[in-house]
C-alpha cells in the first residue's frame, strides 16, 4: 500500500513538474508573439491550459487515494480498525462516509487521506 502511494505522489510530482516546464517555455513563446504581435491574450490561454492540467493532475491523485481507502475499507474486518475511530461500528461509518464523499467531489480526497491517518497508519492491514 505504501508502495502505491508513495509511486502515484512520485508520479503526481513528476508530471506537475514536466508540466510546469512545458508551460513556461510555451509561455515565453506566446508571450514573445503577443508582444511582437501587439496582444497578450495567448499568454493567458496558456496559464489557464497550464491550471486546468495541474488541477486535474491533483483530482487524479486524491481520487487514487479515495479508492485506495475504499478498497482498505472494504478488506478490513470490523476488529481490525483502531480504537477511538467509530467504536464498534467503525466499518460501516467508513465505509458511509467514503462513500458519500464520493458525490461531494470537493470532500472525497479530504476524507480519504483522513481515513489514511486514522485508520490506515495506526493499525496497517495484516495479511
Amino acid at each position: 500500500m505504501k508502495k502505491i502511494l508513495s509511486w502515484s505522489g512520485l508520479l503526481l510530482f513528476a508530471s506537475a513538474l514536466l508540466t510546469g516546464a512545458a508551460c513556461t517555455e510555451e509561455e515565453i513563446a506566446e508571450g514573445a508573439a503577443g508582444v511582437i504581435g501587439g496582444t497578450a491574450a495567448s499568454m493567458g490561454i496558456g496559464i489557464i491550459i497550464c491550471f486546468w492540467v495541474i488541477a486535474g493532475l491533483v483530482g487524479l491523485f486524491f481520487f487514487v487515494v479515495w479508492i485506495i481507502a475504499l478498497v482498505d475499507c472494504t478488506k478490513r474486518k470490523p476488529e481490525e480498525f483502531p480504537e477511538g475511530t467509530g467504536g464498534e461500528n467503525a466499518k460501516t461509518l467508513w465505509l458511509v462516509i467514503l462513500i458519500v464523499t464520493f458525490f461531494v467531489t470537493q470532500l472525497n480526497g479530504i476524507a480519504a487521506i483522513v481515513y489514511y491517518f486514522m485508520v490506515m497508519k495506526k493499525s496497517p492491514l495484516k495479511r
